[in-house]
């Protein structure tokens, strides 16, 4: 077993363990666990990349702290947290810069756009109107944070639909993992304090940066010939 094999290893062992130990009660698994999940994240990037840039080791850090930061209940609260992803998701911005090519889409690509951005859409304004009064002054944070996901999911499904690549399908499949992690963070901090939501953000997390990494180290390749409609 390679160097890298290992690492992918021990990440999904770390992440089953965090999991287990949620379930089980047995917060020395997550308190310890956790940090060293992320160092391996960070180690992969930084094993597989061919040339390390400071603003990936950046984004994954200020991720890595967002994430962390929570273990200090008594001085951090849910607005720090909050803070430190919105400075996070717009570095992400970045990404999306560096993506962008000419817009060429079908009728199919359209119709795809359209049917997942409505349904996104939807999802946004219900989630975001039954946290907008437990938030109280934090509403218009909570607004900016999820506003921020909701267009760097569009625009990345928009870019992959576009440009068919397995560079974009990792962003996009990563911004979808991190949608979903930071919508039930707010539900479960706000509306509906649950278990299962806590269980689900400990597997999206991890799986959002392990997807980010791969984008961060992956070349334009396309996936689909020119000639190929559709999603």
């Amino acid at each position: 077993m390679n160097e890298g094999k290992l690492l992918k290893f021990l990440i999904s062992f770390l992440i089953v363990l965090q999991v287990l130990g949620f379930v089980f009660g047995i917060p020395f698994l997550s308190t310890y666990g956790k940090p060293i999940l992320f160092i391996l994240i960070i180690l992969r990037y930084v094993w597989s990349s061919k040339k390390i840039k400071t603003l990936h080791i950046i984004i994954l850090c200020v991720f890595f702290i967002s994430e962390l930061i929570h273990l200090i209940d008594d001085v951090i609260t849910i607005e720090h947290r909050m803070l430190i992803s919105i400075i996070g998701y717009t570095l992400l911005f970045y990404f999306l810069y560096n993506n962008h090519k000419s817009f060429r889409y079908n009728r199919r690509d359209v119709f795809t756009l359209v049917l997942g951005s409505s349904l996104y859409t939807v999802i946004f304004f219900i989630t975001y109107s039954v946290i907008r009064e437990p938030m109280g002054d934090l509403n218009l944070i909570g607004f900016l944070h999820l506003s921020l996901l909701y267009v760097l999911l569009i625009v990345g499904a928009m870019h992959y639909i576009n440009i068919r690549s397995e560079k974009s399908l990792w962003f996009f499949l990563a911004m979808l993992n991190f949608t979903f992690s930071d919508f039930i963070l707010l539900i479960d901090n706000f509306y509906l304090g649950s278990n299962e939501l806590k269980v689900i953000r400990l597997i999206c997390l991890p799986i959002a940066l392990i997807f980010l990494v791969n984008y961060m180290i992956t070349k334009y390749k396309y996936l689909k010939s020119e000639e190929f409609e559709g999603f």
